[in-house]
């Protein structure tokens, strides 16, 4: 009899405890993330830097993420070196496709400098990720003229 209660008492603590961790509303499976230069045709980021000139094209803010049942919505918020908002961009995370599928799913922004406002204001600049209405991320980053030091 003790030994059927203390089985049936963990097995309930077992069912509550991995419940609850599998249901938190605050997960969210960020594997990776960086800032880059440009990104592959296979989706993958190349030159990682966080300093920029005036003369680059484009600063990539570049996620990998550990795809889930539910599709995310990423939001991205890149800021003037001022603290105003530049520019905004949108992407989903569709939910994993089964055991065949692709588990991870990397999505990226870009932030085009060089012949835009943004080249003619250099400075600390800063970009924000937000997935689901929630600030995951901050990232920093300078953009240069090309004769700086």
């Amino acid at each position: 009899m003790r030994t059927r209660v203390f089985a049936l008492v963990a097995l309930a603590l077992l069912l509550m405890g991995g419940g609850a961790l599998a249901s938190h509303p605050m997960f969210f499976p960020l594997s990776e993330h960086t800032i880059a230069k440009d990104i592959t045709d296979s989706g993958m980021p190349l030159y990682r830097t966080n300093i920029f000139t005036t003369d680059d094209e484009q600063a990539v803010s570049w996620l990998l993420i550990w795809r889930d049942s539910k599709p995310h919505t990423v939001e991205w918020r890149w800021y003037w070196p001022e603290g105003r908002t530049y520019a905004r961009s949108f992407s989903t995370i569709p939910p994993i496709d089964g055991f065949t599928g692709m588990w991870a799913a990397p999505v990226w922004s870009c932030l085009k400098i060089k012949g835009t406002d943004v080249a003619r204001l250099p400075g600390n600049w800063k970009v924000d990720v937000i997935v689901d209405f929630k600030k995951e991320l901050t990232e920093y980053f300078t953009i240069n003229t090309p004769y700086a030091c």
